[in-house]
Protein backbone atom coordinates (compact mmCIF):
# COMPACT_ATOMS: atom_id res chain seq x y z
CA UNK A 1 0.00 0.00 0.00
CA UNK A 2 1.16 3.47 -0.62
CA UNK A 3 1.59 6.42 2.00
CA UNK A 4 -1.77 7.80 0.34
CA UNK A 5 -3.77 4.53 0.19
CA UNK A 6 -3.02 3.99 4.02
CA UNK A 7 -3.73 7.72 4.99
CA UNK A 8 -7.23 6.88 3.18
CA UNK A 9 -7.68 3.49 5.12
CA UNK A 10 -6.85 5.20 8.40
CA UNK A 11 -9.29 8.26 8.12
CA UNK A 12 -12.44 5.56 7.20
CA UNK A 13 -11.03 3.19 10.07
CA UNK A 14 -11.08 6.63 12.47
CA UNK A 15 -14.21 8.00 11.26
CA UNK A 16 -16.14 4.53 11.30
CA UNK A 17 -14.96 4.67 15.03
CA UNK A 18 -16.11 7.67 15.85
CA UNK A 19 -19.77 6.43 15.19
CA UNK A 20 -19.15 3.96 18.01
CA UNK A 21 -20.93 0.90 16.28
CA UNK A 22 -23.06 2.81 14.21
CA UNK A 23 -22.77 2.49 10.33
CA UNK A 24 -21.95 4.87 7.42
CA UNK A 25 -22.49 4.17 3.84
CA UNK A 26 -19.84 5.03 1.23
CA UNK A 27 -21.09 8.37 0.52
CA UNK A 28 -21.65 8.93 4.10
CA UNK A 29 -18.17 8.48 4.72
CA UNK A 30 -16.36 10.25 1.42
CA UNK A 31 -18.61 13.52 2.72
CA UNK A 32 -17.63 13.38 6.47
CA UNK A 33 -14.26 11.32 6.92
CA UNK A 34 -11.82 13.63 5.10
CA UNK A 35 -11.42 17.01 7.36
CA UNK A 36 -9.24 19.57 7.41
CA UNK A 37 -6.89 17.18 9.14
CA UNK A 38 -6.58 14.57 5.85
CA UNK A 39 -5.15 17.77 3.56
CA UNK A 40 -5.92 18.02 0.01
CA UNK A 41 -6.69 16.92 -2.46
CA UNK A 42 -9.77 14.96 -0.65
CA UNK A 43 -9.73 11.40 -2.12
CA UNK A 44 -11.66 10.57 -5.59
CA UNK A 45 -14.70 8.03 -5.12
CA UNK A 46 -12.10 5.55 -6.79
CA UNK A 47 -9.68 5.90 -4.44
CA UNK A 48 -12.53 5.72 -1.41
CA UNK A 49 -13.99 2.63 -2.82
CA UNK A 50 -10.72 0.61 -3.02
CA UNK A 51 -9.54 1.62 0.86
CA UNK A 52 -12.93 0.20 1.29
CA UNK A 53 -12.69 -3.07 -0.60
CA UNK A 54 -8.98 -3.06 1.04
CA UNK A 55 -10.59 -3.07 4.22
CA UNK A 56 -13.36 -5.51 3.62
CA UNK A 57 -10.88 -7.59 2.22
CA UNK A 58 -8.76 -7.69 5.42
CA UNK A 59 -12.21 -7.97 7.44
CA UNK A 60 -11.80 -4.50 9.06
CA UNK A 61 -15.15 -3.59 8.25
CA UNK A 62 -18.03 -5.56 7.78
CA UNK A 63 -20.52 -4.57 5.14
CA UNK A 64 -24.38 -4.73 5.47
CA UNK A 65 -26.66 -4.23 2.48
CA UNK A 66 -29.64 -2.24 3.09
CA UNK A 67 -32.99 -3.98 2.31
CA UNK A 68 -34.18 -1.18 0.18
CA UNK A 69 -31.80 0.24 -1.85
CA UNK A 70 -29.39 -2.58 -1.75
CA UNK A 71 -26.46 0.08 -0.69
CA UNK A 72 -23.63 -1.27 1.60
CA UNK A 73 -23.76 -0.03 5.32
CA UNK A 74 -20.21 0.04 6.50
CA UNK A 75 -19.31 -0.28 10.86
CA UNK A 76 -15.99 -1.07 12.21
CA UNK A 77 -15.27 -4.61 14.01
CA UNK A 78 -13.03 -5.66 16.44
CA UNK A 79 -10.59 -6.60 13.94
CA UNK A 80 -10.58 -2.95 12.37
CA UNK A 81 -10.24 -1.76 15.55
CA UNK A 82 -6.86 -2.86 16.53
CA UNK A 83 -5.85 -2.06 13.01
CA UNK A 84 -7.07 1.27 13.82
CA UNK A 85 -4.73 1.35 16.40
CA UNK A 86 -1.41 -0.32 14.94
CA UNK A 87 -1.60 2.52 12.15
Amino acid sequence: MTSREIKIIKAVLDYLHALDQGQATEVQIHANAFGEAFGTPAPSVAELSAALRECDARKWITGIPARITNRMKWNLNDAGEAARLEF
